[in-house]
């Protein structure tokens, strides 16, 4: 499911349905496609991963967002398919998890801060949030009269439904 990449930039998003993570070297900072697009030598940090770059697979269409969790374990990944997919952040980066249930792309994903729940935002015009350990839908969010680009969770919170 992970495959070595070389070194490059901080993430790129594919078309094909994966997505690459690297880290810029030591002291500088990629912001524009450009870099991101032409990588470069220099050390990559220091990880738990099984290499310094790895190539996540399982999207069926675009990645659209990408969110660690606050203890840095877990990534969630959604796209085009309507899917997050949940991996672990350490050793080979397997998918342990799958939130399926949007209508349409999912645009945003963000963790709550006790790493138990997600948030989704889609163009679906749906907020859902998410139990990350069972993949289940715990709430649907309705009324918006559009696509929902960008969704956030409240730092510090409790783990209600709204932003845990």
């Amino acid at each position: 499911m992970a495959d070595t990449l070389p070194p490059a930039a901080k993430r790129i998003r594919t078309g094909d349905g994966q997505l690459a993570l690297y880290q810029p070297p030591a002291g500088e900072h990629y912001d524009d496609d450009e870099h991101m697009a032409q990588g470069g030598g220099g050390p990559i940090r220091t990880s738990s991963l099984n290499a310094p770059t790895m190539k996540l697979t399982g999207h069926k269409g675009s990645v659209y967002c990408l969110s660690y969790d606050p203890s840095g374990q877990v990534l969630c990944s959604g796209g085009f398919d309507m899917t997050c997919l949940l991996w672990s952040a350490t050793g080979d980066c397997s998918n342990f998890n799958v939130l399926s249930g949007h209508k349409n792309a999912i645009l945003d994903c963000q963790f709550a801060s006790d790493s138990e729940h997600v948030a989704t935002a889609s163009a679906d015009k749906h907020v859902a949030w998410w139990d990350a350990n069972t993949g289940s839908r715990l709430r649907r969010f309705m009324g918006h009269d559009g696509i929902v680009n960008a969704v956030d969770t409240v730092r510090g919170g409790g783990g209600g439904g709204g932003g845990g």
